[in-house]
C-alpha cells in the first residue's frame, strides 16, 4: 500500500541525508528516448550518459547523436525536437545536454526546467541551421533560465580561417545573410578558440564593437590576438616570451583606449600565464616579473587591487 503523503514526507526527514529521498529516476524513458532519437532518418548513432538522482540533486540526461554524412537540416531539426519534447516532459526536473554532431558542425541543446514551447525551440533551430550549412560554426540552444519569452536562445560561435583578416571578411556575409536572426548571440572567431574573436549579443558585431576592435588590434605584436566582447570586455593574448616591458607598453596603450585601469574589464595574457585580470576596475595582477611591472604602472588607478 502506498504511505500517505505525510507519512512519506516525515520518513524522508528521519532517513540518513544521504538516502533520503532523491528524486525518481527516469532511467527507463531515458533508455526510451535514445532508441526513439537511433530510429530517426538521418542519424547514425545515438549514445546515452544518464545519472541517476541523488538527494539535493537532479538526474542528468546526455544524448551524443551522429548524423549521417547525406542528412539534411530538416533530420537534425528532428533530433532536436523530439530531444527537446522528453526535456521538457518526463525529464523536465533533470538536467538536459543533447549534442548534436553534424560533419564538422554540433547543435548543443541544453535544458533545465525549460519553458520554450517545444514549437519555439524547433523555430529557433530552423532559423539557425542555414548558418551551418555555409560554414563550420557551433550552434547551442539554451532553454534553462531563459526569462524572456519564448524562452530559448540561439548562441552561433562561427570559427572561420586562421588570422585577423579571415575572421573580418566573414562578417559582411554573415550580416547580409543572418544579420536579422532573432534572439541570436555570435562569436565568430578566428581558428581555434583563444585567437582573434569577436562576441556579440543580440546580432552580428556593430560598427562600435568593430572600431574598438581595430583600435586594439593596431600594433599589437606579431602572434598577439584580441578577444573583444559587445560590453567593451577586452583580452589581449600575446606570445609567450614577450618581455615584461612590450607587455607593459600594449597594456598602457589598450588601457589607454579602454578609459583606464578604474573601468575597464580587460585581461591579459601571455603565453598560456594570466598576467592581469580587471573586473570593472578590480584588479588582479600575476606575482611574476610582468606582473609586478603591470601592478607597479596601474594599481593606483584600479578600484581595489585583490
Amino acid at each position: 500500500m502506498k504511505p500517505p503523503p505525510a507519512l512519506a514526507l516525515l520518513t524522508c526527514a528521519l532517513l540518513p541525508l544521504a538516502a533520503a529521498c532523491a528524486n525518481p529516476s527516469h532511467a527507463n524513458e531515458a533508455d526510451s528516448l535514445r532508441d526513439r532519437l537511433a530510429a530517426l532518418p538521418g542519424v547514425a548513432s545515438a549514445d546515452l550518459d544518464y545519472t541517476e538522482p541523488v538527494t539535493l540533486d537532479s538526474g542528468m540526461v546526455g544524448i551524443n547523436v551522429a548524423m549521417r554524412p547525406d542528412a539534411d537540416a530538416e533530420a537534425v531539426v528532428d533530433v532536436v525536437s523530439t530531444t527537446y519534447a522528453a526535456f521538457a516532459g518526463t525529464h523536465h526536473g533533470e538536467e538536459g545536454d543533447l549534442d548534436v554532431t553534424w560533419g564538422d558542425d554540433v547543435v548543443h541543446l541544453r535544458s533545465f526546467e525549460p519553458e520554450a514551447d517545444r514549437s519555439a525551440v524547433e523555430e529557433a533551430a530552423e532559423r539557425a541551421l542555414p548558418v551551418l550549412e555555409g560554414a563550420r560554426v557551433r550552434l547551442d540552444l539554451e532553454t534553462q533560465d531563459v526569462d524572456a519569452a519564448p524562452h530559448v536562445r540561439s548562441l552561433l560561435t562561427v570559427t572561420t580561417e586562421p588570422g585577423v583578416d579571415a575572421l573580418l571578411g566573414a562578417l559582411p556575409a554573415l550580416e547580409r545573410e543572418y544579420g536579422d536572426l532573432p534572439r541570436a548571440d555570435w562569436t565568430v572567431q578566428a581558428g581555434a578558440e583563444g585567437t582573434w574573436a569577436l562576441h556579440s549579443s543580440d546580432g552580428l558585431p556593430g560598427a562600435d564593437q568593430l572600431t574598438l576592435f581595430h583600435r586594439l588590434r593596431a600594433g599589437l605584436p606579431r602572434a598577439a590576438s584580441v578577444w573583444l566582447g559587445d560590453d567593451g570586455w577586452a583580452t589581449v593574448t600575446l606570445p609567450a616570451g614577450t618581455s615584461p616591458a612590450a607587455t607593459a607598453a600594449v597594456v598602457d596603450r589598450q588601457l589607454a583606449i579602454l578609459g583606464g585601469a578604474g573601468s575597464a574589464s580587460y585581461d591579459v595574457q601571455v603565453g598560456d600565464e594570466l598576467v592581469l585580470s580587471i573586473v570593472d576596475g578590480e584588479c588582479s595582477f600575476d606575482p611574476g616579473p610582468i606582473g609586478t611591472r603591470l601592478d607597479q604602472a596601474h594599481a593606483d588607478a584600479c578600484r581595489t587591487v585583490v
